[in-house]
């Protein structure tokens, strides 16, 4: 009997997780590709490099990468995100993986990183691939299009939440400026 109620609790506690995710406010970075598989971070006018929790490896973060108003990418990942751009950006393919699609481009882009809190702490990974589904799926209901530069979306079943917490991330990554 004691296993019955540690299964049903633990369903609860999803439940729980799933309806009551919050975005904190997200971190916004210029990016600006280099020759070579790099590229230049900046802030305010002044370059930098990423902060906490941008910084942090193991906290669950969805990114957006846009320019002008359109949506060019939308990730996530648990790693510092300068690790993660720069596996991104150096990929050439070994192991199947060529990187980002968007890396040749040359012109500065808008990088913003969220993170989020459900009731018990930290979103998990999977509230945000959550997320970053409805995101780009938002994108193609409002624009007729996709991302120009996603390449997969792993889609599960959303919350109202989620699909709140994507409608902020698309209209924030597509404003002008």
């Amino acid at each position: 009997m004691g296993q019955f109620r540690a299964v049903a609790f633990s369903a609860f506690t999803l439940t729980i997780r799933r309806q009551m995710l919050n975005l904190n406010p997200h971190q916004e970075y210029l990016l600006q590709p280099t020759d070579g598989g790099g590229f230049v971070l900046s802030h305010r006018g002044l370059r930098c490099a990423f902060s906490a929790p941008a910084s942090t490896k193991g906290i669950a973060k969805l990114y957006t990468v846009s320019h002008e108003a359109s949506l060019l990418y939308v990730g996530i990942t648990q790693q510092r995100m300068a690790t993660r751009l720069k596996n991104g950006f150096r990929a050439e393919g070994r192991n199947g993986y060529h990187g980002y699609k968007w890396k040749s481009l040359r012109h500065e882009m808008r990088l913003d990183v969220w993170t989020a809190q459900v009731l018990v702490g930290n979103a998990t990974l999977r509230d945000l691939e959550t997320v970053e589904a409805e995101v780009a799926f938002h994108c193609r209901q409002q624009s007729g299009h996709w991302p120009k530069f996603q390449h997969e979306i792993h889609f599960y079943p959303s919350s109202e939440h989620h699909r709140a917490a994507a409608k902020r991330v698309y209209e924030h990554s597509v404003r002008a400026g």
